[in-house]
């Protein structure tokens, strides 16, 4: 069936090699004009005939794991930054707080996180 060699051609356009991945590609599209088909009706068909464990391995691909950021990692970014003397300070303030108490509360980690987010993503 066409569309199943398309598919096993459009793996090989993962390839380091630049050549190969265009040929390959070329190779799909002389199959697919060949045919008659579309690119929609490849892939219309593939996701509806294909089961899971067949699917291309980008498919088969667990999410990410999410990273969860630490209070710790947090200030270590935030002190890696160009602050403002005062900002610098509040941040300071904070990293001494949390190294002697291993806590904060919710103002302190309110403007821990708000600091992060404005300069560290």
């Amino acid at each position: 069936m066409p569309q199943d060699k398309i598919l096993k051609l459009l793996e090989l356009t993962k390839s380091t090699n630049d050549a190969e991945a265009l040929n390959a590609i070329r190779k799909a599209n002389d199959i697919r004009e060949k045919a008659g088909l579309q690119w929609e009706d490849i892939f219309a068909k593939s996701i509806t005939t294909y089961k899971p464990a067949n699917f291309p391995p980008i498919f088969n691909r667990q999410p990410r794991q999410p990273q969860f950021l630490t209070v710790e990692t947090m200030l270590r970014e935030i002190l890696r930054r160009d602050l403002s003397d005062l900002l610098r300070t509040k941040i300071e303030q904070l990293k001494y707080v949390y190294e002697w108490t291993q806590s904060l509360d919710g103002d302190e980690v309110s403007t821990l996180i708000n600091t992060y987010n404005r300069n560290c993503v």
